[in-house]
This record gives C-alpha cells, sequence and structure tokens, in this order.
C-alpha cells in the first residue's frame, strides 16, 4: 500500500486542519510547501475554488520559524479597490469620510509573521503596482500618511484563477507575478485524488460530531457509496459542507439514504447531455453570461454595474476584457 504524507495542525481558532494524501501530485505539492516553509522565499499557491489552498498556508507557517507570530489572511474578492486598499495598507483618521479613527492594516498587523493573500488574481492593476511596491521594499505607508513603516513578513498568495493567461492578457502584472512566485504550489482538485476520500470523510464526521454534539452510529451504505462516488465540484469545502448537512439532518444517530437525494440531483450531469464541459468552462460561461445580464439591467453603465457585482469598476472593465463582452 503506498505510503501517506500527512500534516495534523491548529488554525488561530483551535480547529483541526488536516493534509492527507495518498495522491503522488499531491504529496510533491506537500513536500514543495514543507522545504519552502524553512525559508523566507515568497509562495504562490494555485488551485480550484474550495482545495484547500488556505489550509496549505497555515500548514507552511506552523513548519516556518514564524510558527509563533500572527497568521493574518485575506480575502482580496471580499473587498473594493478602495476597502482593500485601506485593508491591507491602514489608514490615518480623517484620510477619508468615514475614517473616525486609525487602522491598522493587515500588512501591519503581520509584522513578524505571515500575511497570506487570498484571490490575488481578483485585484485591479492599481492595486498590484501598490503591492509590487510593498513587497519589494518591505515598506507600507497607511492612506492619509506618507511616511513609510518599516514590515519584517513572509509572504503567501493564492488565486483560483489561471494566472498565466492573466499575465499574457495583462491583466495581472508580469513583475508582480514574477515577485510573489519564488516558489509554486499546485494544489490538484479532490476528483483527482478520491482516494483520499474515506480518510477525508471520517476526519470530517468526527469534527462535525464533536462540533455539535451529535453522534452518528451508523451511516446507510448508499450515503456511504455517494460520498465516495460523487464527482464534489466545490473540491475539500463542499466535501466538509455535505458531511456537516448529513450529520444534521441525521436522526437517532442515523444518517439515511434520503438525505443526499438533492446533493444527487444538484450534482447531475444529465441536464447538460452528453456535451460535459470542464468545471473551468462552466464557470467562465456562467459568470459571462451573468455579468452580461446584470449590464444589460443597468443600461451598460459600468459604475453602477460594479456595484451590483459588488466589485470595483477596475475589476469589472477586467472580466469584460477577458471574457470579450461589450
Amino acid at each position: 500500500m503506498e505510503q501517506r504524507n500527512s500534516a495534523l495542525l491548529s488554525d488561530q481558532t483551535s480547529s483541526p486542519l488536516m493534509l492527507k494524501t495518498s495522491s503522488k501530485k499531491f504529496k510533491k505539492a506537500l513536500e514543495i510547501a514543507r522545504k519552502a516553509s524553512a525559508s523566507n522565499a515568497n509562495i504562490f499557491i494555485l488551485g480550484e475554488s474550495g482545495v484547500g489552498k488556505e489550509v496549505l498556508s497555515r500548514y507552511i507557517h506552523h513548519h516556518s520559524e514564524r510558527c509563533d507570530k500572527p497568521f493574518i489572511a485575506v480575502n482580496c474578492h471580499a473587498f473594493s479597490e478602495t476597502l482593500l486598499e485601506s485593508e491591507l495598507f491602514g489608514h490615518e483618521k480623517g484620510s477619508f469620510t468615514g475614517a473616525l479613527e486609525r487602522r491598522i492594516g493587515r500588512f501591519e498587523a503581520a509584522h513578524n509573521g505571515t500575511l497570506f493573500l487570498d484571490e490575488i488574481g481578483d485585484t485591479s492593476l492599481d492595486t498590484q503596482i501598490k503591492l509590487l511596491r510593498t513587497i519589494e521594499n518591505k515598506k507600507i505607508e497607511r492612506i492619509g500618511n506618507n511616511q513609510a513603516i518599516a514590515i519584517n513578513f513572509r509572504l503567501i498568495c493564492a488565486t483560483n484563477r489561471d494566472i498565466y493567461k492573466m499575465v499574457a492578457e495583462q491583466i495581472f502584472r508580469k513583475d508582480l507575478f514574477y515577485r510573489i512566485s519564488t516558489i509554486t504550489v499546485e494544489i490538484p482538485p479532490l476528483r483527482e485524488r478520491k482516494g483520499d476520500l474515506p480518510e477525508l470523510i471520517n476526519f470530517f464526521l468526527q469534527k462535525v460530531q464533536n462540533d455539535l454534539k451529535k453522534e452518528i452510529k451508523v451511516i446507510e451504505p448508499k450515503v456511504m457509496r455517494f460520498l465516495l462516488n460523487y464527482h464534489y465540484p466545490g473540491n475539500v469545502r463542499e466535501l466538509k459542507n455535505i458531511v456537516e448537512r448529513l450529520v444534521v439532518l441525521s436522526d437517532n444517530g442515523v444518517v439515511r439514504a434520503e438525505e443526499i437525494a438533492d446533493i444527487k440531483s444538484t450534482g447531475s450531469l444529465t441536464q447538460y447531455g452528453k456535451n460535459i464541459k470542464t468545471l473551468k468552462q462552466f464557470r467562465s460561461e456562467t459568470e459571462a453570461t451573468y455579468i452580461q445580464e446584470v449590464l444589460n439591467l443597468c443600461n451598460y453603465n459600468r459604475t453602477e454595474t460594479a456595484k451590483k457585482l459588488d466589485i470595483s469598476r477596475r475589476q469589472l472593465f477586467n472580466k469584460l476584457i477577458e471574457y470579450g463582452l461589450k
């Protein structure tokens, strides 16, 4: 039987995280991550949404010399361009409307520790320039203050987008890409490492039972067959959510087959006939269609469209170019 690599650690909320695999590709990724953790090299983690990019970044931090220092995670996709700048660099009181007090940014909060920038592929070109300057100089300036503040941090970035295509199309700066990708690690999707499913299922079952204080005594065979054969487009995150749902809906310690009916119908490919597309193609086409519909509803007003989509105008512009929308 193939030997397994594993790692068990805790995040800042004492929630156990596990990296365990029989996949050769994922083993290689873990080995690269472990070796890189001993250095201060910038690391770029690639992989689909839900594969565990933040989990791997915490693994790297845990095995580094900075393990007893802060681990600060920022999802760049969650903020508009203006808010992201404030979130990263901080601001002074009165520097803009609503700045009622001084705020320390995530770069400062990560001093002597690790800063994890998730979904960095969703940042605007303007933000990318500021990130590049900060990464090169290891200094930041709060909004409303031109005094440079020296910061010592280890940088880990991640994206679920095709970063190589973005660089080629000049949507993502080439100089920033080279700066953040001294070491590149790619996490394979869960469908490419089905051999890990039994232990992952067991891990999440134990964790959810402990969290919910609810014991599972029996899992009907049909449920287990489904869990082992489902294609998991949402990867490990989806597996965790499915297991949690099954535990919540269980009665008298029994997980019954009827609880997987909705999941099975949602995950069915019958509606697509034989024209099966890659997950990347499906996501791109769906996103492009939705953006076009919102544009139509907003009478092609880009500012209003970006506001409705909760993204920056620059991000919208990048997506219009990426998908060839008018």
